[in-house]
């Protein structure tokens, strides 16, 4: 019988093992159990050891331990027993430590001590043993950690080299040019104990990959077969006996240690009784984390030091779950789990669940329930865990009322016709017309909190899929984070500046030169780069100049290199290749340009630790083979990035979200032959590892033992997949067709409901119908058919209420097809006599509409102008232009105003962190800042922010409000930077002529001068108009509209007059820029349901800020204007319904009743 272990009062001493299933408060409970051991057992911080398995899990640890001791110091000394301020769990340890007159001052010792505990992954704990005892250790313990990549190739090769020399056979020496084989050996060899047994397939040449066994087509049994294979099983053997040794003889020369090293040096040092006892004596309270991830090496050392008999250890916790036992990869063993279980003792369980709601975890634990079995012959069980969390089902809003969403939903078919590629493709479809439905903005997670993108996850099995997905939400206008690629160095942009570091080593080597062409980063065609491969008459030529500008452009970085580091010079090969001009107008662009930003950060503080481009090709490709666990190397998001989470169910574990799609649950599929191949074969056996091998790639379900434990872990995959949700589980499980049979009962989650390895289809759906029956209201099985493309709730979903009061059937389906005529333009394209654009292009047009003659020629200004002091730089000899309005427009967009209010109020902590910041994001561009540099323009750029952003910018009798405008003072929930936004255009209305740019520009000559535009283009206008907002934002109860400009209008502040402001508005039609901006935040309001939206709009603001200083009592450089409403309203019908010279006229008139601007 396993108690319920309870944090506030369960006995600490002894030890312990702690079951915490998926959403029990683990962490939690970790965290008071390292409370009560500091507070009731008066064990030292410092002589506690915590181990945990990754670092940034170790992180939060130590976080959210010291920010629980500040406030159990706090509670101690004011709370009450019905105090809301404190957790419920710490006012009954404070009252039980109170009545025990704790002593205060313990609390402070623990916070002033922190930074001495032992909080650490089972590595680190290793290491720093080793290195605190080297000298009772059987040897020295002198090294670093690092890759061990080089060595291991050394290595290989000087074997392989003296084989080839003793040998004339031909054919065998083909067989050692291949170093992949012994690698993938070696490395297993270098992470198992001396005691590991090791053995060769007893077939190693000719083989069938399917069973591992002579393939009989090619094996004849020559002599001259036997003999080669002989020999590769001598010289194997040989290699097996002699290269782990040689190896780690190489790594103690060199003073290096890889992580599997620290392990086994640990592991090794268990029977130096001296180590040992010096080790045991260092701790007194010991919490093992994630302990299901645990391997026979890690678990021997554990036992050894604090189960033995000799330990002195006063309170040892293992924490883990053996349902989430989802590792095999990393080399966690269930079985080693399962057998620590008796070594243990005692074992308690956290038996409530605080994530989900009770109806959806009432679903689960019918589901893990219904046959008993749910992990079949692995084991384990599953025990009902009770509802901790009030959460309630999504609600679906109609009208005034709340209809609830079912919080379990499986997804099935009664017949089905669609291959395996049909059932996928309609499941994606499926799946992205809901999560259009759910963010439509009548689904809430309460009455009071719409769902968000970012409380959506979906989880795959695999990664391969994730594209086609990504496409399907793409179409829909909705954004995804693939978290999978949490690490920088995971990306294709990692990947493909590998290859312009590499390019940039050999500028000889013309592969090279080839492939950094062929990547996104510098964008050249393909046949541009191998024109013999599309060869067209007089185009040599052209192929040859072009090769030959890569080739010189690559040895100008080359130089900028060794003058101002890898940041400048990749900074170069961007800005000539045109990359952000590029990359932006693509799907993900944005993306792809914050990767190369990142990596060049990253490469620059390497490369100072480096020896020249090659060392640093060398490590960047070491860091691709294994990403590092990092923070700094993780993929930063923007702030307020809102994005549905896409990532791998390997991914999601230890996180949670209120609603989870698990697509394609129907092939997670046990049994099956697997895709991949390998040539190790691990395996153990009570505590023992074992290695076979094999010299080629085989599949792994030739071994059945091993192929089992893999089939098994999908079952646990399928627990872990499931329980990540709070509100809304998605589960498809459809029938599809697979040859001539139904597919349904081979997958992980059937065999978990069904209990039975081979279960029939009658034996699924009828454990189905039971799990179904008499269940809570919230559980569902939705029947679906091969054409179904989305359900009737989603089409409900998809019109807001407030444009669907009337009662009549809709009969809309999930999307339409958009004509060909239909194409997107802008306030750019208009005001250019154009009228079709891109999207993305549009934006970057309007993020600086400069003129060519305002440009200048960067060679030719370094040639003639002197370089000023630094001490005397301003804004105005910052470099003008597109690049350089860009990126000033990205400081606004990126540094938190927040941040730049209170290093102005004099804080130093701000001040660091907005100069940090500001350094990150002038890393790319810095190659523009020569030849001041970082260091010369920091100040610039750090004034610059708080002149614009603390300045009263627009005094209160500008706009009526209450209080002078600081920007600064807006909140992050006033403000929406880079507002993206459409304007459909409607077809013309009855008596309307269309939308054209020649109607547009005749209904503005009905209004103020400063409005008119002369365009001549008649061509009607059809689809949408798009554009980006820089900032829109509530103040004083209306909302206005800014936009940054970086124009350098004069050589002083004092020049950024209105009328220099006006000509520049003028020149460039600035005017129509910001009616459109009006027509859309107009739009904008009366889609989120205000009313009367005309009297919300307070106006727009140009800010110049080259112009703008702090100090001015009334800043130079910022225009204003409050159009009438009229002639917004009158843009809007224009848009909505074309053009009605009658509705213009009396526009027109109420507008000249308002007043101009």
């Amino acid at each position: 019988m396993r108690n319920e272990f309870n944090v506030i009062d369960s006995p600490l001493c002894g030890r312990k093992l702690i079951e915490a299933s998926a959403g029990t408060g683990k962490t939690y409970s970790l965290i008071h159990i390292v409370l009560r051991l500091i507070v009731e057992e008066r064990i030292p911080i410092e002589r506690l050891l915590l181990v945990t398995f990754t670092k940034a899990a170790t992180a939060e640890l130590k976080m959210r331990v010291r920010e629980l001791l500040i406030r159990a110091q706090q509670a101690y000394e004011d709370c009450q027993d019905d105090d809301t301020r404190y957790d419920p769990t710490l006012i009954a340890l404070i009252k039980k430590w109170r009545q025990a007159k704790i002593d205060p001052c313990v609390f402070q010792e623990a916070i002033d001590r922190l930074d001495d505990a032992s909080i650490c992954t089972i590595h680190s704990f290793c290491q720093k043993m080793l290195e605190e005892h080297k000298f009772s250790s059987s040897e020295g313990f002198d090294f670093e950690i690092g890759d061990d990549s080089d060595l291991r190739r050394e290595v290989i090769e000087e074997f392989l080299r003296e084989a080839l020399t003793v040998s004339d056979d031909d054919e065998f020496k083909k067989l050692l040019l291949d170093t992949e084989p012994w690698d993938r050996i070696l490395i297993a060899l270098n992470s198992a104990p001396k005691n590991a047994t090791v053995k060769l397939f007893d077939d190693l040449l000719f083989i069938d990959p399917k069973t591992g066994q002579h393939a009989k087509k090619e094996w004849k049994k020559t002599d001259n077969q036997i003999n080669l294979e002989k020999s590769l099983r001598s010289l194997l053997t040989q290699f097996i006996e002699i290269a782990p040794e040689t190896l780690k003889r190489k790594k103690r020369e060199n003073g290096i240690r890889s992580f599997d090293d620290l392990l086994l040096d640990m592991y090794e040092e268990l029977d130096n009784r001296a180590f040992v006892e010096r080790v045991q004596s260092r701790y007194d309270g010991i919490l093992i984390d994630e302990f299901q991830d645990t391997d026979p090496i890690q678990y021997t050392i554990f036992k050894r030091l604090f189960l033995d008999e000799d330990s002195c250890a006063k309170s040892v916790f293992f924490v883990g779950d053996p349902k989430q036992s989802i590792y095999r990869f990393r080399n966690a063993d269930i079985n080693t789990y399962l057998a620590a279980q008796g070594d243990i003792g005692e074992i308690c369980e956290l038996k409530k669940n605080y994530r989900s709601s009770p109806t959806l975890l009432e679903g689960i634990n019918r589901f893990f329930t219904e046959s008993g079995a749910p992990f079949l012959d692995a084991g384990m069980g599953y025990s009902a865990i009770a509802a901790g969390s009030n959460k309630g089902p999504l609600l679906l809003k109609k009208g005034d009322s709340f209809e609830a969403l079912p919080t379990f939903e499986i997804w099935t078919k009664e017949k089905a016709a669609l291959n395996p590629t049909g059932d996928r493709n309609q499941q994606i479809t499926l799946i992205a017309n809901e999560i259009a439905a759910l963010l439509s903005g009548n689904v809430y997670k309460s009455e009071n909190e719409r769902l968000k993108p970012s409380d959506i996850a979906v989880l795959f099995r695999v990664k391969k899929y994730v594209p086609d997905f990504r496409a399907a939400l793409a179409k829909k206008g909705i954004r995804v984070l693939f978290q999978d690629e949490n690490s920088i160095f995971a990306t294709e942009e990692a990947r493909e500046m590998l290859l312009i570091i590499e390019a940039l080593e050999s500028p000889q080597d013309i592969k090279a030169l080839r492939l950094a062409r062929s990547t996104r980063l510098m964008g050249e065609s393909i046949n541009a780069i191998i024109p013999e491969a599309f060869a067209h008459k007089g185009q040599s030529e052209l192929d040859d100049k072009a090769a030959l500008k890569a080739r010189e452009l690559i040895e100008e970085a080359i130089t900028i290199w060794n003058k101002r580091g890898v940041s400048a010079a990749i900074a170069k090969i961007m800005l000539e290749c045109g990359t952000q001009k590029r990359l932006l107008p693509l799907q993900d662009g944005e993306r792809q340009l914050a990767n190369y930003q990142h990596l060049m950060e990253v490469l620059q503080e390497a490369s100072l630790s480096l020896k020249g481009i090659s060392g640093l090709a060398r490590w960047l490709k070491q860091q691709i083979q294994n990403p590092p666990d990092d923070e700094k190397y993780q993929l930063r998001l923007d702030s307020d990035a809102d994005l549905v989470n896409v990532m791998t169910i390997h991914k999601s574990k230890g996180l949670e979200y209120p609603v989870i799609f698990l697509p394609f649950a129907n092939a997670l599929e046990l049994g099956a032959a697997g895709h991949h191949k390998t040539r190790v074969f691990k395996s153990i056996h009570n505590g023992r590892i074992s290695f076979t091998f094999s010299f080629y790639p085989v599949y792994p379900n030739i071994d059945e033992t091993l192929y089992h434990e893999e089939d098994l872990e999908n079952l646990r995959l399928a627990y872990v997949a499931m329980t990540r949700a709070s509100q809304r589980l998605v589960l498809p499980l459809t029938y599809y067709k697979s040859g001539k049979a139904f597919k349904i009962t081979s997958n992980a989650y059937a065999k978990t409901l069904t209990g039975k390895e081979k279960a029939s289809q009658s034996d699924f759906e009828t454990c189905l119908t039971h799990w179904l029956k008499d269940a809570p209201e919230g559980l569902a099985v939705q029947k679906i058919a091969d054409d179904t493309q989305c359900l009737s709730w989603h089409k409900q979903s998809a019109t807001r209420q407030d444009n669907n009061e009337n009662d009549e059937e809709l009969s809309a389906a999930c999307g339409r097809v958009i004509p060909t005529s239909w194409f997107p333009t802008s306030y750019t394209a208009i005001a250019r006599g154009a009228v079709e654009t891109t999207e993305r292009l549009t934006l970057i047009e309007e993020k600086e509409d400069s003129d060519e003659s305002e440009l200048m020629n960067r060679e030719s200004f370094e040639k003639s102008e002197q370089p000023k002091d630094p001490q005397t730089l301003t804004i105005m000899d910052f470099e003008r232009g597109l690049e350089s309005g860009t990126f000033l427009h990205a400081l606004f967009e990126r540094i938190g105003f927040d941040i730049v209010k209170k290093a102005a109020d004099g804080s130093a902590e701000s001040e660091a962190t907005l100069n940090r910041n500001l350094t990150r994001l002038m890393v790319p561009f810095q190659y523009h800042l020569q030849p001041y540099g970082i260091e010369g323009y920091l100040p610039v750029l750090n004034k610059l922010l708080k002149d614009v952003l603390c300045s009263k910018i627009v005094d209160k009798t500008v706009f009526g409000t209450q209080t002078d405008l600081r920007l600064c003072d807006l909140s992050a929930k006033q403000k929406t930077a880079e507002m993206n936004f459409t304007i459909a255009i409607g077809n013309p209305a009855e008596g309307h002529r269309p939308v054209s740019a020649k109607n547009l520009s005749k209904l503005l000559k009905h209004f103020d001068p400063l409005y008119h535009i002369e365009i001549d283009n008649d061509r009607e206008l059809r689809g949408y108009l798009t554009g980006a907002i820089d900032l829109a934002f509530e103040f004083d109860g209306r909302f206005f509209v800014l936009d940054w400009k970086g124009t350098k209008l004069a050589d002083t502040a004092e020049g950024f007059s209105l009328e220099r402001m006006l000509e520049e508005i003028q020149k460039h039609h600035y005017s129509l820029q910001y009616l459109i901006y009006l027509v859309a935040l107009r739009r904008h309001l009366r889609f989120c349901g205000i009313e009367n939206p005309d009297e919300k709009i307070g106006g727009i603001i140009y800010a110049f800020i080259r112009g703008i200083r702090k100090d001015d009592p009334k800043p130079f450089g910022v225009f204003t204007a409050r159009p009438p409403k009229a002639l917004i309203a009158c843009l809007d019908d224009f848009f909505e319904n074309g053009y009605h010279e009658g509705s213009v006229n009396a526009y027109a008139q109420t507008a000249q009743l308002e007043g101009t601007i």
